[in-house]
């Protein structure tokens, strides 16, 4: 039976393998969630485990997605009663700063008005959305080469064990080839998934926010990104809240299979380092 301190807890089949694998290298010096022994009787203490803090935290910016969404799905159930009766549909959208029911403390909101019936979300909610998925997905995905240059004796200096570290950096990835073949194929394979989560991380990191805009020309309310976080021309055709729950689950079939594949390792060349 999982534990809240277990992600499978939250979400039942998601990550099953997470308490399996941190089970098996409990006692080890390789521990994965920082649990030794100081003795013989005593623990010492930690607060979480470290993949199960950053999935919640991942779910919880996703949270900030929930009013556009509520909003969306009112826009399109309107649309089709309104098309069945008068067999059209028209909408129209603004910008303000103030007069507003919500609390914008002067950041600008999106004012949408179908029908008469008048919705409205901040801008502001996406772009803390955003920048708390962006950054939380990082974190995931730089604690897993954290854990997998250890359990496998990599060498990844300590400043450099980031996700990008163990895909981009050739020596390291064919090292880890030659101890576990399959599970550096399924981390290439990953690699390439994540290519445009991860630019659009460093873009809400490093130097500003992601372009976004409202699109209702969709019988609907979409929120868009731009294609290439890092060109201002790019066409904005890329749906935030769809990309960012296909890239939440992803994450979490990496993780999972990952860990499967590490157990394997585990019953075939016994206990970690490698």
């Amino acid at each position: 039976m999982t534990t809240p301190w277990y992600y499978e807890f939250h979400e039942k089949g998601a990550f099953s393998h997470q308490q399996q694998l941190c089970d098996a290298v409990r006692w080890t010096e390789y521990n994965l969630e920082g649990q030794k022994l100081k003795s013989a009787n005593v623990l010492s203490a930690i607060q979480g485990n470290p993949l199960t803090i950053r999935l919640l935290a991942l779910n919880e910016a996703l949270k900030h997605f929930e009013n556009a969404k509520t909003i969306d799905e009112k826009i399109k159930g309107i649309a089709r009663a309104q098309f069945e009766k008068n067999k059209f549909f028209a909408m129209s959208g603004t910008w303000i700063a103030e007069n507003s029911s919500l609390n914008t403390k002067g950041a600008p909101i999106e004012i949408i008005d179908i029908a008469g019936e008048r919705f409205e979300y901040r801008h502001i909610d996406i772009h803390l959305m955003l920048y708390e998925f962006f950054t939380n997905l990082g974190s995931i995905l730089d604690r897993l080469a954290h854990e997998i240059n250890m359990l496998y004796n990599l060498g990844i200096p300590q400043k450099e064990r980031y996700w990008g570290t163990l895909i981009k950096d050739k020596p390291y990835l064919e090292k880890l080839r030659v101890k576990d073949g399959g599970l550096a194929d399924l981390l290439k394979d990953y690699a390439g998934r994540f290519q445009a989560a991860t630019r659009y991380r460093n873009r809400m990191v490093h130097d500003g926010i992601i372009k976004v805009e409202s699109d209702i020309s969709v019988s609907g309310l979409r929120v868009n990104l731009t294609q290439d976080p890092d060109n201002e021309a790019s066409p904005m055709n890329v749906d935030a809240v769809s990309f960012c729950e296909e890239t939440r689950v992803d994450v979490l079939k990496l993780l999972d299979r990952s860990y499967e594949l590490i157990l394997q390792h585990i019953k075939t060349q016994g206990k970690p380092p490698w």
